[in-house]
């Protein structure tokens, strides 16, 4: 069987992510939307299990990740499950993290096919106030960062600033035809 390929998604908070990937969750269920592993609670819709630090570290120094990351205060993991349903030929998608674009090439070479979801800053503004996570100060902390997305070069990108469903036949559509350099939303 071919190996499969990894959608490895990535973007600012706010940029709608998680919306994203619970609406093809629902539209696609023959791909598979990779959990996460995270060291706070899960936001609403978001796809990840809650661990503590102590479980985090236990979990990491076991080998039960095949990819983990630091951010935001946060630890982030995928877990080994995701190399067997790659190994199946299955299409995998991940919310990954820029940060870990590099550690997810390494381990992923060809089978990963990274894709940057994006909105104007307003649009992440408005989103990011109303998921009341943030500090107004860290939430234009983290606007700030936006900028560092120019240094991701020609890695295509998404944008889900409009209408959801949009954005959603959009990153449908670049799945099935993942050689096309730009998703059309």
């Amino acid at each position: 069987m071919d190996e499969g390929r990894l959608i490895y998604v990535m973007g600012a908070s706010g940029v709608g992510k998680d919306s994203l990937l619970r609406e093809l969750r629902q539209h696609r269920p023959d791909v598979l939307v990779a959990h996460r592993y995270i060291t706070r609670a899960s936001g609403s819709g978001e796809n990840c299990v809650e661990l503590s630090a102590a479980e985090f570290a236990e979990r990491r120094a076991q080998g039960l990740f095949c990819l983990a990351w630091h951010a935001h205060g946060l630890d982030y993991g995928v877990g080994i499950e995701l190399e067997s349903w790659l190994a199946a030929g299955h299409t995998v998608v991940l919310n990954g993290s820029r940060r870990a674009l590099a550690l997810a090439r390494a381990r992923f070479g060809k089978s990963l096919l990274p894709l940057l979801v994006v909105a104007d800053a307003e649009v992440l503004r408005r989103r990011l106030l109303a998921r009341g996570r943030e500090t107004p100060a860290e939430i234009e902390a983290r606007l700030a960062r936006v900028g560092d997305e120019e240094t991701l070069g020609d890695i295509p990108r998404l944008d889900n600033g409009g209408e959801l469903a949009q954005s959603v036949a959009a990153l449908e559509a670049w799945i099935e035809a993942p050689h096309l350099t730009e998703p059309s939303a």
